[in-house]
């Protein structure tokens, strides 16, 4: 997949995103609930943006490298071709740990919008696998996946 049709999918999940957010802030008297939803949904914009700028940087270097490929044995432009390699690296890892912020805050909202039943927390604890249960509506990243994502994005 190109990394242009990535970028437009991306596009159609933030306005989904966008949408679910407004679908849900319509009506005029909000519970607790709603609010817990929308911010879990509403905390999941900024690292989607972030995926798709680090992706438009992606787009960015490969037209850059594609341009200068003839170009390729000469010094000047291998030292540039190698620093646009490394701007793709920075903006991949930056790109992974915000999806991975992204991925947090949805689990988070849908966790909040349809929590476990009774019966499957139940079911759960007693599991032999001791799958974790989500918390029923966190309402930040945990703290360490907020720590890499910051590490990431500090390169």
């Amino acid at each position: 997949m190109t990394v242009a049709k990535q970028i437009s999918e991306l596009g159609k999940r933030i306005t989904a995103l966008g949408d679910e957010i407004l679908f849900r802030t319509a009506s005029p008297d909000l519970d607790d609930h709603t609010t817990r939803v929308v911010r879990g949904f509403a905390v999941a914009v900024e690292p989607a943006g972030e995926v798709a700028s680090a992706l438009g940087s992606v787009a960015h270097q490969l037209s850059f490298l594609e341009r200068t490929e003839h170009l390729r044995d000469q010094p000047d432009a291998m030292d540039a071709r190698e620093a646009a390699t490394l701007v793709i690296g920075d903006a991949l890892g930056l790109a992974d740990a915000s999806l991975r912020d992204a991925s947090y805050s949805l689990y988070a909202a849908a966790a909040a919008a349809s929590p476990p039943s009774r019966q499957l927390r139940a079911a759960r604890s007693r599991s032999t696998t001791a799958a974790p249960l989500p918390a029923a509506a966190p309402s930040t990243v945990p703290p360490a996946a907020a720590a890499s994502s910051r590490t990431a994005r500090g390169r």
